[in-house]
């Protein structure tokens, strides 16, 4: 099948899939499986073989992604029952105050997202996020999106996220070079990006949830301190799976392979067993020690589960969506043809990169792809050093951009904050984009001094 069959089959199921749930309000995880079903049979894809591809997109995607959102929903909820997510929210209300609320919450994902994977500390920070809006009140999309962008900057552009890290090596980058070239350009993506934030809000209202059971802010404040968790204590739980996941890292990568000290937090460092700890840690220090019955924890942690059977289930169909499009040589059928183009090698890894997260859904497969692609180009043009730390942080801009219905954390952050679909294809999606074309157009002033 030639390469402008699979692309044009590519472009009508997303545009068959957004028909379906936008228009003919079917349900999400029920459209990417009827649309998944009808690519994979037209790319040709033998009919014994269709249902094991969508089999192995949900359960390559849910593999993570259920354990990650299910813990982390039970830490949340442990925080936000505990009162720890409102004690939170005052001290950044205090410190930066109600109009610096949003930029308080993109700077808090910004230094959150870069130890730990974006969706690991996304999930975990969505109860500050609750809090300081239901404080505030307004427009929940105010709140959602500074902090789900700038993690989502930092998870593409810098070390150690594992596909800028992958693609740094497969283009002999130095990871030192494209960390601190990630941080010049994730930086003023992020402030930068923050200004076109009030477009998108002025004309999408999404309204805050509400929670019958959340203590009202007066009535908080009217408590007796020793009634609250203190701040350092809330702050800890948080931290003590980022800072198992950071050192799971660091002793990867700085550690021989044979370490029994690297071998320990292989285990201990990976994000399930790090939250899982978290889980078992917080519920004794902010439940048990301040008097919740084993009954009343159980009850806590069962009500956690309930809300986020549907995210994960939608979410592991995007997975399923994005592996059907892969196997049928979909993004393989847009990297040759954008490989032929002649294009300068910086533009052509940012659109190939974009044009690949667009077309299966995982940035992390996006930067992989491109790098891999593009890697003979740059050994040949004797790209070294800042140069091809540059390319690689090209490649991780691109990958940031046209975030939409088969990205696992689309869903994720639709869903968790009752944003409709179109409302997040019109903000998170564009977002993304416009992110993703600051960061690298500071990646292209870089380039001209070097």
């Amino acid at each position: 099948m030639s390469n402008e069959v699979l692309i044009l089959i590519g472009v009508v199921s997303v545009i068959a899939l957004l028909t379906l749930m936008i228009k003919g309000k079917v349900h999400p995880f029920i459209a990417l499986g009827l649309v998944s079903i009808a690519v994979a049979l037209s790319a040709g894809i033998p009919m014994g073989k269709v249902i094991p591809t969508l089999i192995s997109g949900m359960g390559g995607t849910l593999g993570g992604v259920a354990l990650i959102v299910g813990l982390g929903a039970m830490l949340g909820k442990i925080i936000e029952k505990s009162n720890g997510a409102d004690v939170l929210a005052s001290w950044l209300l205090d410190k930066f105050g109600a109009k610096r609320a949003p930029f308080a919450l993109a700077m808090t994902g910004f230094i959150f997202g870069i130890p730990v994977f974006v969706d690991v500390g996304f999930i975990v920070l969505i109860p500050i996020i609750f809090s300081v809006a239901r404080r505030l009140g307004g427009n929940m999309l105010v709140y959602a999106l500074p902090i789900g962008l700038s993690m989502l900057t930092v998870h593409v552009l810098m070390p150690p996220h594992p596909g800028v890290v992958a693609g740094a090596q497969v283009l002999n980058a130095d990871i030192g070079l494209v960390l601190g070239l990630g941080f010049v350009a994730a930086l003023p993506a992020v402030l930068i990006g923050q200004l076109f934030i009030p477009f998108f809000t002025k004309n999408n209202f999404v309204s805050i949830p509400t929670s019958s059971d959340l203590i009202e802010y007066q009535k908080l404040r009217a408590q007796e301190d020793n009634g609250l968790p203190s701040f350092g204590t809330v702050l800890a739980m948080i931290v003590f799976p980022l800072v198992l996941i950071m050192l799971g890292t660091v002793t990867a990568t700085t550690l021989p392979e044979d370490s029994v000290v690297r071998e320990f937090f292989s285990m201990v460092g990976a994000s399930p067993f790090a939250l899982m700890a978290a889980v078992c840690l917080s519920s004794y220090v902010l439940g048990i020690k301040r008097g919740w019955g084993k009954d009343q924890l159980e009850e806590i942690l069962n009500s956690a589960l309930a809300p986020i059977a549907g995210i994960i289930l939608i979410t592991g169909a995007g997975g399923m969506f994005g592996k059907v499009l892969g196997a049928s040589g979909v993004g393989k059928a847009l990297a040759d043809v954008l490989s032929s183009t002649g294009l300068p090698v910086l533009l052509l890894a940012f659109i190939l990169a974009a044009l690949l997260r667009a077309a299966q859904g995982s940035a992390t497969v996006a930067v992989i792809t491109t790098a891999t692609i593009l890697a003979p180009a740059i050994t040949s043009a004797g790209y070294v050093g800042v140069q091809a730390a540059l390319v690689a942080a090209a490649i991780g801009a691109g990958s940031m951009t046209l975030s939409h219905v088969n990205d696992s954390l689309f869903w994720v952050w639709t869903k968790f904050f009752g944003i409709t679909i179109s409302q997040g294809l019109r903000t998170w999606s564009i977002l993304t984009t416009i992110y993703g074309s600051i960061a690298f157009g500071f990646i292209c002033l870089m380039w001209a001094f070097v």
